[in-house]
């Protein structure tokens, strides 16, 4: 077996919205995470694999691990030693 050592890094995103002061509570039923799921979700993820494809000697691979994929995703990131 080859050594391999690891370490983790975690970029956490606390969604949120504000609404006036007159706003009843759920009545847009949470209509802003729906936009945040369909407009910039997407575009995190690729951002983040977009940097590290930028770097030849690091690979990325999407590793799913059972998380719902609606709160979160999980990447393998690996540094390739030659």
């Amino acid at each position: 077996m080859n050594h391999r050592e690891e370490r983790q890094f975690v970029i956490n995103l606390n969604l949120a919205a504000e609404f006036p002061a007159a706003y009843d509570g759920d009545d847009d039923g949470f209509a802003w995470h729906d936009e945040f799921q369909a407009r910039l979700k997407a575009k995190l993820i690729a951002a983040v694999f977009a940097a590290l494809a930028e770097e030849r000697r690091w690979k990325a691979i999407a590793a799913p691990r059972g998380r719902d994929p609606e709160t979160g995703v999980d990447i393998d990131v690996s540094r390739i030693i030659a």
